[in-house]
């Protein structure tokens, strides 16, 4: 004879919460949207039942034993009678006897569809004259929790990576709970990890554990894991790299309303290494300060590049120059003039003419401390609002 599932403790009616204004009783019209935010059929029945004031039971054949609640209110007899009873009515066949009805005051079919895929059930001892409203919207939150549990978990994954790459959730706690569905908690905040290369349509995104796997266009691959799991991260973007592939991890994030920041830091750090042959997430923390500007006020790093290093970016576009790229080069050999040169092959006195040229421009001098620093900031500003319209950002 079928067992009945106990509900989970956490949907559990809390004592005393109808005397709280703060957390009001559910409706009707609040059960499919609670399982869409992750309420499970646990908490569908455990809802349902304080409601009623009746023993509730939700029984989806193919889900295993009936849901019931409160855990322990009805006799392994009872439970076998709505057990079967379900089955019948998803097999079209005609009700069982008396005998087999008699645990059950009301029943709703659950569908999918067309097809019944099981039942919601109301036993003996509820007089509410809104029984059949109850009963009908648990059928409906049993649908969606049916259609969530039976979607294949690499798309559930994909489809919630995806919405979390392309914008800010508007539903924070949905979204939890359904990366929680996916066994990954992600209620204290995440780290993000990017990493591109064509091994990626290779790669088997259902991985297990903490970690949450998509690729959410070709050769793009995201990953995010709970907070707490940077190092995890931090193995498996070396993992990647080892393979050959890029591979960027973001900062933790502590709030699970940044999971897109930390997604498209990660992105853009991957975006980054990708055009520039060079971790520069990796090794110049710089680049996050600077991609925290970005993802906080736009407008304010365009500034700071307009402010240094475009009138190098026209001045170049209209005299056909390279003042931009010697700088950047002057740069990366850390202002030495003949390491520079010997990068780009050219004569030491001819970098030192163009970086001349660079001060005339700009106004600020590559030679001294504070115009250097401004000049890098303004050139890691501006590679990484390139980097954000080719992934599909604003522009700036």
């Amino acid at each position: 004879m079928p067992h009945a599932r106990a509900p989970d403790s956490r949907h559990q009616p809390v004592p005393g919460r109808g005397a709280d204004a703060s957390a009001p009783r559910p409706t009707p019209l609040t059960l499919v949207a609670d399982a869409v935010a992750g309420n499970d059929l646990e908490g569908v029945a455990a809802g349902v039942a304080e409601a009623l004031d009746c023993p509730v039971a939700i029984a989806i054949p193919g889900h295993g034993a009936p849901v019931v609640a409160p855990a322990g209110s009805l006799t392994a007899d009872a439970v076998g009678a709505i057990a079967t009873r379900a089955v019948a009515m998803a097999a079209g066949w005609s009700h069982p006897g008396p005998a087999a009805l008699a645990p059950i005051a009301e029943a709703v079919p659950v569908r999918i569809g067309d097809q019944v895929v099981g039942i919601v059930v109301a036993t003996a001892g509820s007089a509410s004259p809104d029984r059949r409203a109850w009963l009908e919207a648990a059928a409906a939150a049993a649908s969606v929790t049916a259609l969530i549990r039976d979607a294949p978990g690499g798309d559930a994954g994909a489809a919630l990576m995806a919405e979390l790459a392309r914008s800010v959730p508007e539903d924070v706690p949905g979204v939890v709970a359904r990366a929680r569905r996916l066994g990954v908690d992600l209620s204290a905040g995440a780290v993000a990890l990017s990493a591109r290369g064509s091994a990626v349509s290779e790669m088997d995104t259902r991985r297990g554990g903490d970690v949450l796997v998509a690729e959410i266009a070709a050769g793009r691959l995201i990953a995010l894991g709970p907070a707490t799991a940077s190092d995890d991260m931090a193995a498996l973007a070396d993992g990647l790299r080892e393979a050959g592939m890029t591979a960027a991890v973001s900062a933790p994030r502590r709030d699970p309303a940044l999971l897109h920041e930390a997604i498209r830091e990660a992105e853009l750090l991957a975006e980054l290494d990708e055009a520039h042959d060079g971790p520069h997430g990796g090794h110049d923390e710089t680049y996050r300060l600077l991609i925290g500007v970005l993802l906080r006020d736009r407008a304010e790093l365009a500034q700071l590049r307009d402010s240094t290093v475009t009138p190098l970016a026209r001045y170049d576009a209209g005299h056909d120059t390279e003042l931009l790229a010697t700088l950047r080069a002057f740069l990366a050999h850390d202002g030495s003039t003949t390491e520079t040169a010997e990068a780009m092959r050219l004569h030491r006195h001819t970098v030192g003419y163009r970086l001349s040229r660079v001060h005339e421009v700009s106004g600020l001098s590559p030679y001294e401390s504070d115009g250097r620093e401004r000049l890098s900031l303004g050139v890691k500003a501006h590679q990484i609002l390139d980097a954000d319209r080719r992934l599909g950002g604003d522009g700036a």
